[in-house]
């Protein structure tokens, strides 16, 4: 606790020269202001080093999405990579044209004393961040921050700016369950100055795990030789490929909660090349929808769009 106090204090001092200039990120002070640690004096945000506002702002918009091949989703495959975005928006009258933010996964949907961190993030991070190490006596969760303060991604910091970063991120083992990304994202006016100009806000995203048996399993490159077109679809998909020998085909269609819509194919084919019309059920909706080709012991995961 002394080393707490300690922080605090000199937080105080040096606030005016880098937190509020956000040249660096929290976890470089000790501090864990994402929400999802409460122990070790943490803050939620970034009042809790006196340097900026006390509370947070509604209208710094800020969101966590992952995706897999752009699209977003709510659920994870053990082991499978993905992309991480970070946006905030700012939807207020002041001029807030840098940013910092921290942005950290755990086990579980809620914020807890010492959280269990979970899964990892690839390297290199994005120019101008880095992944802070956790500090046995301030904070126990790898943290994503800027080493430096960062541009948004457009706008020039009234309202409508927009500030973004985009990270990989490889989902943990199987069986961790449900996780949470948690992050903060403080609009800085750049000031120098000990005061509460800078605006800042968190969220956090609740990601559960695919179980099992659900089909997906990874987006990957098309070594098979399959083409599947249109896409966008009205009515029907068409498949083109080559069997060197004959095989087991089957054409699966999911949504992306990951439940199998419809088999549009099951059949033992022989050797040579196939071109494949297959038309969907009638009362299919429009939407993002993802197919799935498994010949023998391979197996092919594509997203499409079905738009009638």
């Amino acid at each position: 606790m002394k080393k707490r106090t300690f922080i605090y204090w000199v937080a105080a001092i040096v606030c005016g020269t880098m937190f509020s200039s956000y040249n660096a990120g929290p976890g470089s002070q000790g501090w864990d202001c994402t929400g999802a640690e409460t122990g070790l004096s943490n803050p939620t945000g970034c009042s809790g080093n006196g340097c900026h506002s006390s509370t947070a702002n509604t209208g710094i918009n800020l969101a966590v999405e992952l995706d897999s091949a752009g699209v977003a989703t709510t659920h994870y495959k053990a082991g499978m990579t993905y992309t991480l975005k970070l946006t905030g928006t700012n939807n207020t009258t002041s001029n807030l044209p840098k940013f910092g933010f921290q942005l950290g996964c755990i086990k579980g949907s809620a914020a807890a004393v010492t959280p269990v961190p979970t899964g990892s993030w690839v390297s290199p991070t994005p120019t101008g961040t880095h992944l802070a190490a956790p500090q046995a006596q301030n904070f126990v969760v790898p943290m994503l921050e800027q080493t430096t303060a960062l541009t948004p991604t457009s706008g020039t910091g009234g309202v409508g700016t927009i500030y973004s970063k985009t990270f990989t991120w490889t989902a943990p083992v199987s069986g961790t369950g449900t996780i949470s990304m948690w992050a903060v994202l403080n609009a800085v006016n750049g000031n120098n100055n000990n005061d509460a100009g800078d605006l800042w806000n968190t969220t956090h995203l609740v990601i559960n795990e695919w179980p099992a048996n659900t089909g997906i399993s990874s987006i990957g490159e098309n070594n098979m030789g399959i083409k599947i077109f249109p896409i966008p679809a009205q009515n029907n998909l068409n498949f083109s490929y080559t069997l060197n020998q004959s095989s087991s085909v089957t054409i699966q269609l999911f949504d992306l909660q990951g439940k199998v819509v419809t088999t549009l194919l099951n059949e033992d084919q022989t050797a040579g090349e196939k071109n494949l019309n297959v038309p969907f059920l009638d009362n299919l909706r429009n939407g993002i929808y993802f197919v799935k080709v498994i010949i023998d012991d391979k197996q092919l995961l594509n997203k499409i769009v079905i738009s009638r």
